[in-house]
């Protein structure tokens, strides 16, 4: 069987010859274990790229090391580091300076419309990685929802303080962002490229939501919804992510067309058990191996043990990814990585048997 075989099997909950295995290969002694050569900044595309498709049948967000550095962009600071990249600096301070701010934004997003060039530039990306991954599933791209975009760019406080003064503004904001990444959508979307994408955004901490269930209801399930719709007029399926415990609004997300779940985060109170028994028949799960204290802090037994053990509470009747809860990166020993693999590999055979 193909990975992308096993992929297309296991959303639809048709059983493959085996579990596959999602996640997102951040760490250097890993890559460079599954790579077979030391990974470097110089040789980081290719290493990198050659350690997914020897590891993983499905990945997203591919990233190369990067020297660390500050990018300004739009009065924007960056701080990029060796995996990562964050906003350092914001050009507003008061909600006042972001409100206008946003209204400058919301006309740039209204006028926004995917060149050729962004088009064909994006295909030929995706079609030189998908050569080197030999077979390895990538997500499509990453379709943000617009919400997190919007309080990450602004700041959360400063998002929460602007949605008290002006609802109208944040709102109109949110639709602007939505609505261009349809139009994204729309240009860029390929089932022969991928069949699958990751609408996201992160809505949740650990124990609860970060909005109420009435901003949800106004500002985020319908844009949800139509996103999800955007994917689908093109045959491909939505896997959605966000960290936090989202327990509280499974059914609401699930309303939205949703057609997977990622990355149950069993640190902030999910269960993937709890999941897959009630939702298991409306949606394929990714993920469910902790990261927060097993994989960085536990010994590889505790690793075989943990798998193991989501093996048997999402393996049933197909439709679950096996991965860790976030991503694979230096903060996890190399060998936890390599048992994890390992561990689903060995145990997560159709028919599944545990002796």
């Amino acid at each position: 069987m193909t990975k992308r075989e096993r992929v297309e099997a296991t959303m639809n909950f048709e059983e493959p010859d085996r579990i596959p295995v999602y996640d997102l290969l951040y760490n250097d002694e890993a890559i460079s274990y599954y790579a077979k050569r030391k990974l470097t900044v110089e040789n980081g595309p290719q290493t990198v790229l050659e350690a997914i498709a020897n590891s993983l049948d499905m990945t997203r967000s591919i990233a190369f090391p990067q020297k660390p550095r500050r990018i300004e962009k739009d009065g924007f600071v960056y701080r990029v580091e060796r995996w990562t990249t964050w906003i350092e600096k914001r050009p507003f301070k008061t909600v006042k300076e972001l409100s206008y701010w946003v209204e400058k934004e919301i006309k740039r997003l209204n006028s926004y419309r995917p060149t050729k060039k962004e088009i064909e530039d994006f295909r030929s990306s995706f079609l030189w990685r998908k050569k080197r991954l030999k077979g390895t599933v990538e997500l499509l791209t990453c379709s943000p929802v617009g919400l997190d975009t919007a309080f990450d760019m602004a700041g959360l406080d400063l998002f929460v303080y602007l949605y008290a003064e002006n609802p109208q503004l944040v709102s109109a904001w949110l639709e602007a962002l939505n609505l261009a990444e349809i139009r994204r959508v729309h240009a860029i979307a390929d089932y022969e490229l991928s069949p699958i994408t990751l609408v996201y955004s992160d809505i949740a901490f650990k124990g609860k939501t970060i909005f109420s269930p009435e901003f949800f209801k106004k500002e985020f399930y319908p844009r949800l919804e139509r996103l999800v719709k955007a994917w689908h007029e093109h045959n491909i399926k939505c896997l959605f992510h966000s960290d936090g415990n989202l327990m509280p609004i499974l059914p609401d997300l699930i309303k939205t067309g949703i057609d997977g779940l990622n990355p149950i985060e069993t640190a902030a109170g999910m269960s993937l058990k709890e999941v897959k028994r009630l939702y298991g028949d409306k949606i394929f799960l990714a993920g469910g191996i902790d990261v927060s204290e097993l994989m960085p802090y536990g010994t590889k037994k505790e690793v075989e043990r943990g798998v193991i053990q989501a093996i048997k509470d999402a393996g049933y009747g197909s439709g679950y990814f096996l991965g860790s809860t976030t991503e694979l990166d230096n903060g996890v020993p190399a060998e936890n990585i390599i048992t994890m693999i390992e561990t689903a590999h060995k145990y997560g055979k159709y028919p599944l048997r545990f002796d």
